[in-house]
């Protein structure tokens, strides 16, 4: 099955597909739970080095993906213009936390127990030099094309986050989730919208 789920990967109809088709699948026309009140909690907690994880229990993604979380992203300022960098299937994407939150019936925020504040300024430039970069529609390890969990992971470039890169997409090769980041040995979450 494996062999079968990499052999479809490699066709220019799966890269159609999950650029043009598959994000926009969602089993319900109307909006996610998350609601203002979190996003404003959110907010006052986020921090430039900061990563999000998110959910929407609607999208197809999040049955293809698997996982507690099926999402993630970085904080890189809290400018109110490029906050949040996130590799989508338009490739790097500039957004805001409200653009993040909004597409998410649940969000949680992590940060690194060894992230100081040089590092830190260091893994956010890391980030932003990754404008440009294209989506990974393969989930191969590397900078040459990132998804999501990657952009994360590839900023962290001492690895300080002590992330598992075991295979939990079935992929057979080392992937890094949006649930393995949030399983980093060497991070807490300092934000769930779920717990109240």
């Amino acid at each position: 099955m494996k062999k079968l789920l990499l052999l479809v990967m490699q066709t220019k109809s799966y890269s159609w597909l999950l650029a043009k088709i598959i994000p926009f699948i969602r089993w319900s026309m109307y909006y996610t739970s998350f609601k203002g009140s979190e996003y404003h909690k959110a907010y006052e907690l986020l921090q430039p080095g900061d990563y999000l994880v998110s959910i929407d229990n609607k999208k197809l993604t999040t049955l293809l993906i698997g996982g507690e979380w099926t999402h993630a992203a970085m904080c890189v300022s809290k400018d109110k213009q490029f906050e949040v960098a996130e590799m989508t299937h338009k490739g790097f994407t500039k957004s805001t936390l409200f653009d993040f939150c909004k597409e998410s019936d649940r969000i949680a925020i992590y940060r690194c127990n060894d992230f100081d504040a040089d590092y830190t300024s260091l893994v956010v430039e890391v980030c932003k030099s990754f404008e440009g970069v294209s989506y990974d529609d393969q989930f191969a390890i590397g900078v040459k094309a990132l998804y999501c969990s990657e952009l994360v992971y590839m900023s962290d470039f001492e690895g300080r986050l002590k992330v598992s890169l075991e295979d939990l997409a079935g992929l057979g090769r080392p992937y890094i989730s949006p649930t393995g980041l949030a399983k980093a040995s060497n991070a807490v979450c300092i934000y769930d919208s779920l717990i109240k």
